[in-house]
């Protein structure tokens, strides 16, 4: 942790010094004009995609010097950044308006290649709108451009965003090839930066498609390019990926040291998106690890600076995450205030997005009216005659066009209504989704029967079961075990596998009722009476025991701790159900309880033991063999018969 710190701050001071320097050259009026553009060009060009205010406040002064030297390409340039700030900041049609400029000055300047650049600047905005095929099309032509005149520098960077685009459309094989070809011609022009652009790219890529070492490597690589050419930014998310990276590898020390240090770069720079997203990551890794109120407060943290600056959907992925850590926590009424939350946030990414699609169809509709503009200002004194026979033949047809109008606006109003019925279904079916995955998180606590009268009476009155079959296990030896893993490794493997024994009870058709530290609880034949439930559960004992010799080999093959365990089963009545107003838990009562735990505690690792009672209702099985022990004495019970059950 201390070496990535010390990197970042030597690399800080350096560029500190650089943009210093630069500011002083801009602030001096008696520099020359050319010097002045160099330096406010620079000043822009960092400072729009960190502070993209103070990059666009820049590039204006840079386009008053620029049309004030009648410097045409440092015209150009203030431009293209007035365009990024502009799109950063979410203003697309003013980003449309400055691209527009650019592509008539490196029209009339003949320049090709700065035409290319900008049909990919245009991509990227059509990107942000969300319209693909669009940014897709602006691209092919940047390509063709690049292509013609041979420009491997723009080459490079066209299949990077073309990348981009597959990437969006989840064509992550497609998205992959064009990162490696956007690589391999930085590397052939020895291009730091494009090369770094596209490693974070397929860093990305390989990350979602589940090559974590490849990932890491890549983002290793990527974070070091970045530094060396001083850009902070991309340094921060650089290591914000790393820290993502090393937490799906279980790494969790390096996990927190990248996120450590991403945290300082992007509090430095002020990027609250890219913050909002550290908090997220480092939240999720807390929860791997399976410390809950860590990862509840690294989530919180997150949204809280989502919602205070408006980062919807920063907030949406922070409220996932805090939903989780609640409900893993047993805190069930934070965790359905944060899916109501969740659900209000997705509907107003839904609003925004319609809006968004509003505002695509009309800087589309103005950037072709500014292109048609400028073709017919360059004709026009060709077609004089034509333009006169024209406004003659129009108002022979305005009568005609004034019907057509109207029947255009009555198919308008009525496809906007189309479309506001869509939308409404779509709504619906969100709040019936979301409404299921209450209902889910419900069911994960409670059985169907109870959850459905505690929802229609607000109480569940609990209630007497007979020939009830309870299943009991016991790690043994778990105190020592314990002592040699660490916490997060303890918890990991206890987790794996009370989540393989949920599996194995969902599959009998048994009711799960609570962990008790290292023991494992469920029952069969609760809340209703089912014939076969205590076949069923012997045979989930089985296969439960089964599990854990399994992986105990596979753990003692790699020379760490496991697990060993015994399992009882007895069959007898209980009552069951919920008691308490907060923090609902169904559980069950009675003799029958206490000695399903007898016959664990009096069984052997590795075997289940059944009481005789279970064993009348299950001893003409053709697919069991049964040992009996004969009358065994149990803790606070006596004398009582078992049996060890094995499979044929």
């Amino acid at each position: 942790m201390g070496v990535i710190l010390g990197l970042f701050m030597a690399s800080s001071l350096m560029v500190h010094a650089q943009m210093e320097d630069l500011w002083a050259i801009w602030k001096d009026p008696n520099a020359p004009d050319s010097a002045r553009l160099r330096a406010v060009q620079t000043l822009a060009w960092r400072a729009v995609f960190e502070q993209p205010d103070s990059g666009v406040a820049l590039a204006n002064a840079q386009l008053a010097l620029a049309v004030q030297a009648d410097d045409k390409k440092a015209q150009y340039e203030a431009h293209t950044t007035l365009a990024v700030g502009n799109s950063m900041k979410g203003a697309y049609t003013a980003a449309l308006s400055e691209l527009q400029q650019s592509l008539s000055l490196a029209n009339e300047m003949g320049d090709r290649k700065r035409a290319s650049n900008t049909y990919s600047n245009l991509s990227n905005v059509y990107r942000n709108l969300g319209d693909l095929p669009k940014a897709l099309e602006q691209l092919q032509r940047s390509l063709r451009i690049d292509t013609g005149l041979g420009n491997k520098e723009g080459l490079a960077g066209t299949y990077n965003n073309i990348g981009n685009i597959h990437t969006e459309l989840g064509e992550l094989d497609k998205a992959l090839a064009n990162y490696q070809r956007s690589a391999a011609m930085a590397d052939e022009l020895d291009n730091p930066k494009g090369r770094a652009q596209a490693l974070l790219n397929l860093g990305n890529t390989h990350m979602q498609m589940g090559a974590l070492d490849t990932a890491e490597q890549e983002f290793i690589e990527g974070a070091a390019l970045y530094k060396e050419l001083g850009r902070k930014l991309e340094m921060g998310i650089a290591f914000n990926n790393l820290g993502r990276t090393y937490g799906l590898q279980s790494k969790y020390a390096l996990a927190h040291a990248y996120l450590d240090t991403a945290e300082v770069i992007l509090l430095e720079l002020g990027s609250v998106r890219q913050l909002a997203r550290t908090y997220l990551n480092r939240g999720t890794v807390h929860l791997s690890e399976g410390r809950i109120a860590l990862a509840a407060k690294a989530c919180e943290r997150g949204h809280d600076l989502a919602v205070a600056n408006g980062l919807l959907l920063q907030r949406k992925e922070c409220l996932q995450c805090m939903e989780d850590a609640y409900a893993r926590s047993g805190d069930f009424r934070k965790a359905h205030a944060a899916q109501r939350e969740f659900l209000m946030v997705h509907d107003s990414l839904l609003e925004l997005n319609n809006g968004k699609e509003v505002t695509r169809l009309e800087v589309t509709r103005t950037f072709q009216e500014r292109m048609l503009a400028d073709s017919l200002a360059n004709v026009r004194t060709r077609y004089e005659d034509e333009l006169a026979y024209n406004e003659k033949l129009g108002r022979e047809r305005e009568q005609r066009n004034i019907f057509l109008f109207i029947g255009l606006g009555v198919l308008a109003l009525a496809g906007g209504l189309w479309n506001r019925l869509r939308y409404t279904r779509r709504s619906r079916a969100e709040v019936q989704r979301e409404m299921d995955r209450s209902e889910s998180l419900l069911l994960n606590i409670l059985p169907a029967e109870v959850a459905l009268e505690l929802k229609d009476k607000g109480t569940a009155v609990a209630r007497h079961h007979d020939r009830v079959t309870v299943l009991f296990t016991d790690f043994k030896g778990f105190t020592e075990i314990a002592g040699s893993l660490g916490p997060a490794e303890l918890v990991e493997e206890l987790n794996a596998c009370f989540h393989a024994f949920d599996g194995i009870v969902g599959r009998y058709g048994i009711e799960k009722i609570k962990t008790i530290g290292d023991a494992y609880m469920a029952a069969g034949g609760i809340p209703e009476a089912r014939e076969g439930s205590a076949l069923h559960v012997v045979q989930a004992a089985l296969e439960m025991q089964e599990f854990m010799i399994q992986r105990r080999l596979e753990r003692s093959a790699f020379g760490l701790p496991a697990f060993s365990m015994r399992a009882g089963v007895h069959t007898g009545d209980v009552v069951a159900g919920i008691v308490g107003a907060r923090k609902f838990q169904y559980d069950i009562w009675g003799d029958a309880v206490n000695t399903a735990a007898r016959m664990e505690s009096s069984g052997e690792v590795d075997h289940v033991n059944i009481s005789g009672a279970t064993y009348a209702l299950i001893k003409d099985s053709n697919d069991l063999r049964f040992v009996p022990r004969g009358m065994v004495q149990a803790k606070g019970k006596g004398e009582m018969e078992m049996f060890f059950v094995e499979r044929r």
